[in-house]
């Protein structure tokens, strides 16, 4: 049981993390001081992770890392949006 509230926790907690830039780069529109190779990587190993968990059928991974993946999916879409909006300039 306390396995799987570490889980939960470390889900959570990841998730949060990336909250602070994702509404950072929503509200400024702005990714100019952002590498795009940054959310790339770290979408990439989201996917990984996706991919190890269930191939492992750990579920509690898979579920309570959610939340970080689709904070990080939607930083990584907001980037590539911005930053075509910004070489258009």
């Amino acid at each position: 049981m306390i396995i799987k509230m570490l889980y939960f926790i470390s889900g959570t907690l990841w998730g949060i993390e990336l909250l602070p830039q994702l509404w950072k780069t929503y509200r400024t529109k702005s990714v100019k001081d952002i590498h795009i190779f940054f959310p790339l990587i770290c979408f990439i190993s989201f996917c990984i992770f996706f991919i190890a968990s269930i191939l492992a059928k750990n579920w509690i991974l898979v579920f309570t890392h959610l939340m970080p993946f689709i904070c990080n999916t939607a930083w990584l879409i907001l980037t590539l949006i911005y930053r075509r909006k910004n070489d258009k300039k």
